[in-house]
């Protein structure tokens, strides 16, 4: 346990006196109690970083304090010291940031102890989580949210100094081929080193992303010409090509880079991202590892074909895309309790698409509200197909983006396809992202109250990589919690992912929310999420995604297993 630096702002010495006893009283001794020299630069005592919490009393300069800290970002709780339970004063100051809060008649040891313990410790858990949602937690590169802040900046500093800034694309060639013949575990071993060797060839002015599983994302400021954004790549073809050791065994591979540079190419960020993606399709087409600059040439190719944003809305008109559905299963019965309804791109030449290879060339196109709907629709007929088939009980979530749910019919929308489908709403779910709820959090919580009127119940995935603000759990109805998969790919072994996991667990239990597990792929994490009371899990440890009509036998599988004691 470490030691905790806890500063008491209070004018009434009688505080200073009772807290510092009380402290001192700790087995084992874990806190130091100070008191601010001087008050007259608050934002240096509450930015102190030495600061583990602060105990603040109720005065006529708290809610100047709170309001001070909150627009500064101050990472430090607050526990707010009062002299009675007043809630309405409570609540409003708690929506000012204020932690929670001790009375002064009741500054018993044992409350005041755990009180610092819980408050200090979820700081440090939020602190965690927030750093591993601005990275990607596999390689340490930025990710798509901080590729996107960076890239902006750059884009208007050339703007304001008047330079280049090249933007590149870089996509390994045949990468599934390397999980299928050597794991997952040294599938990743190869992007981490690849994302080291490209690194190494940038400045310190320059970003690297990690854009999807085996892409990346790459900004190069002040580029003198294109000859010079050239160079770089190819240096980067020759880092990535060069032999690394894999099991034993030297493995190579290739890759593919597509530039676009500001401004010439583009001077927004939706086209600027669209011209890099498409000469990295387009460099996709010729074999060995290659560079291709954008130029408004690669709108087609010698034989015609479209390029990724033509194929795209023709995906769209034909109705190309389809769903694949990831078990939940409960971890107490080992039954399957929902789905997940995943996006797949049915391409007539290259096959069955991840989402990584065209989500965010969709997001950029304004696509991704008509394949929502399309996604809603086929959602809600699989629901009713499960009931035909004998299949009940079971929920189908689906994934709503930011772009769709502020969509102003949405709401007329769904309830169009619900009757249109016969579905049951009560089994329809929403999953919703942080970073969608902090875009216009009234808003949403306006039209989640809408739908819900509707029967259909509300997730938050991904959580904890939005650093979303706590008391959107309280206000927003929300069901459930999805552990983000970054936390449990670890586990046990990771002892940060291990606390961020039962710090999410024990919140969602406290508020009685369901707690779904993401990612699981081992024994021993299913372990540690049934030990440690996760009620649900999906991952590749049970099955990854399939199309629907591949269910009974899931569930014939799933109980002859149960039975014979296979799994867990």
């Amino acid at each position: 346990m470490g030691q905790y630096t806890v500063l008491i702002i209070s004018e009434n010495q009688a505080d200073h006196l009772i807290l510092g006893q009380c402290l001192q009283r700790a087995t084992p001794k874990r806190f130091q109690l100070i008191v601010p020299e001087s008050m007259e630069r608050p934002v240096e005592t509450l930015l102190d970083p030495a600061v583990d919490a602060v105990i603040m009393a109720m005065g006529a300069e708290t809610e100047y304090l709170l309001r001070l800290a909150q627009k500064h970002d101050s990472p430090t709780p607050i526990i707010l010291l009062l002299d009675e339970e007043n809630y309405p004063q409570i609540e409003q100051m708690r929506d000012l940031g204020a932690r929670d809060y001790l009375l002064r008649s009741q500054l018993h040891d044992n409350l005041v102890h755990r009180v610092l313990d819980y408050t200090i410790r979820l700081s440090e858990a939020e602190h965690r989580i927030q750093q591993l949602s601005h990275r990607d937690s596999l390689t340490g590169a930025l990710n798509r949210a901080g590729f996107r802040a960076h890239l902006e900046r750059a884009m208007e500093r050339s703007r304001r100094y008047g330079f280049n800034t090249a933007l590149l694309y870089v996509n390994m060639d045949q990468f599934a081929n390397i999980n299928d013949h050597y794991g997952e575990a040294d599938g990743d071993l190869m992007i981490k080193t690849i994302s080291r060797r490209l690194l190494n060839k940038l400045r310190s002015t320059d970003s690297i992303a990690r854009m999807g599983a085996d892409e990346f994302a790459i900004v190069l400021e002040d580029v003198a010409s294109a000859e010079d954004v050239q160079q770089i790549a190819e240096k980067m073809l020759s880092s990535i090509a060069a032999p690394m050791i894999l099991s034993d065994q030297q493995v190579s591979i290739a890759a593919s880079i597509g530039a676009a540079i500001y401004p010439d190419d583009g001077q927004e960020f939706p086209d600027l991202v669209e011209c890099a993606r498409s000469a990295m399709q387009q460099a996709k087409s010729i074999s060995g590892s290659k560079f291709v600059r954008f130029s408004e040439q690669l709108s087609f190719d010698h034989g015609g074909n479209s390029t990724l944003a033509a194929e795209l809305r023709n995906a769209v008109r034909k109705n190309q895309f389809e769903l694949h559905y990831q078990p939940r299963i409960d971890l107490g019965t080992g039954r399957l309790v929902g789905l997940e309804a995943l996006l797949r791109w049915n391409h007539p030449e290259r096959g069955l698409l991840l989402p990584r290879e065209f989500i965010s060339a969709c997001e950029d196109m304004g696509l991704l509200k008509t394949i929502g709907y399309q996604v809603i629709q086929h959602a809600c007929s699989a629901q009713v197909w499960m009931e035909e088939q004998g299949i009940h009980d079971v929920d189908v979530a689906v994934n709503i983006s930011f772009t769709q749910f502020q969509d102003d019919p949405f709401v007329s929308i769904v309830k169009e396809i619900i009757k249109r489908t016969g579905c049951e709403p009560s089994r329809l779910e929403f999953e919703l992202t942080e970073s969608t709820i902090l875009k216009s959090p009234e808003a949403v919580q306006q039209r989640m109250d809408e739908l819900r009127l509707l029967g259909i119940s509300f997730s938050l995935d991904d959580f904890g990589t939005g650093f979303s603000q706590l008391s959107h759990l309280t206000e927003l109805p929300i069901s459930a919690l999805k552990i983000d998969a970054r936390f449990v790919r670890d586990l046990p072994h990771n002892a940060h992912q291990a606390a961020v996991c039962n710090m999410i667990i024990e919140m969602g239990r406290r508020m009685d929310l369901l707690v779904i597990a993401e990612g699981a792929e081992t024994y021993e994490q299913i372990e540690f999420l049934r030990d440690n009371h996760c009620q649900q899990v999906q991952g590749f440890y049970y099955s990854p995604a399939f199309p629907l009509q591949q269910l009974p036998r899931f569930i014939q599988e799933q109980h002859y297993k149960r039975r014979e004691s296979l799994i867990p």
